[in-house]
């Protein structure tokens, strides 16, 4: 499945399962504590239907946290998991605080739970929102920057490095913030910046494969491919020389 279709449909299923959850916890505050059955005395009968809105609500929360799993970068980087982290969690606690400061006719039980929910959820999806916001900004000035530094990374040739060693720099934090490199791959490349002028500069090849991956022009498996061929390959010829 190509990455721009992978996504749409966990955006899809995601938002889809948010609707769902928020319809069947909005019945379920309505409502309150309640209980059926059993021996004892009820003091607060469930009416009919809450078995259902309970399975609903479940259904929602499964297919909003499947889209978060299968979508390509979760949560940890920009895309589909990331947003619909942040939409469940920031807005579902949005919504349950509106209803809290606004239903008058909330029950005392649901409004407390609710006040509770809403004060853990919204910092758990405005972290997520703002952390991605970051890393956008950051990918956005780095692209800028290699932009104004001249020559296109799809020429034919090697990439060549960019005199400033910030830049260079940059870039590599950059990678490394967007989940393009492992620890150990930006410990090794981050040796690349004691030399002036590389012959070859593996940052920027590296930064080549994953602007076509963001692009959907090159699948995960295919980018690590590439990427652990300059890696070997770089290692290999400085092992020759």
């Amino acid at each position: 499945m190509k990455p721009v279709v992978r996504e749409v449909a966990c955006l899809v299923i995601g938002l889809a399962g948010v609707v769902l959850l928020g319809i069947g916890l909005n019945q379920v505050l309505d409502i309150g504590s309640c209980a059926s059955g059993g021996p004892y005395e009820i003091a607060r009968p469930c009416p009919e239907g809450s078995d259902a809105l309970f399975w609903l609500s479940m259904a929602g929360a499964l297919m909003w946290i499947a889209g978060i799993i299968v979508s390509r970068n979760n949560f940890t980087a920009p895309g589909a998991g990331q947003f619909l982290w942040t939409a469940g969690f920031a807005g579902g606690g949005a919504a349950m605080l509106i209803k809290v400061l606004t239903q008058e006719s909330m029950p005392p039980d649901a409004r407390l739970g609710a006040s509770i929910v809403a004060a853990v959820f919204i910092p758990m999806g405005l972290v997520v929102g703002v952390v991605g916001v970051v890393q956008l900004v950051r990918r956005r000035r780095g692209d800028g920057s290699r932009t104004k530094g001249g020559g296109s990374r799809r020429s034919g040739g090697p990439a060549k490095a960019p005199r400033d060693p910030w830049s260079r720099l940059k870039a590599l934090n950059d990678l490394r913030s967007t989940g393009a490199l492992t620890r150990e791959e930006f410990d090794a490349l981050k040796a690349d910046l004691t030399v002036a002028e590389p012959r070859i500069d593996r940052v920027a090849m590296i930064r080549q494969l994953a602007d076509q991956r963001d692009a959907g022009a090159l699948s995960t498996e295919a980018f690590e491919v590439g990427k652990r061929r300059i890696m070997l390959g770089e290692q290999a010829g400085s092992s020759q020389r």
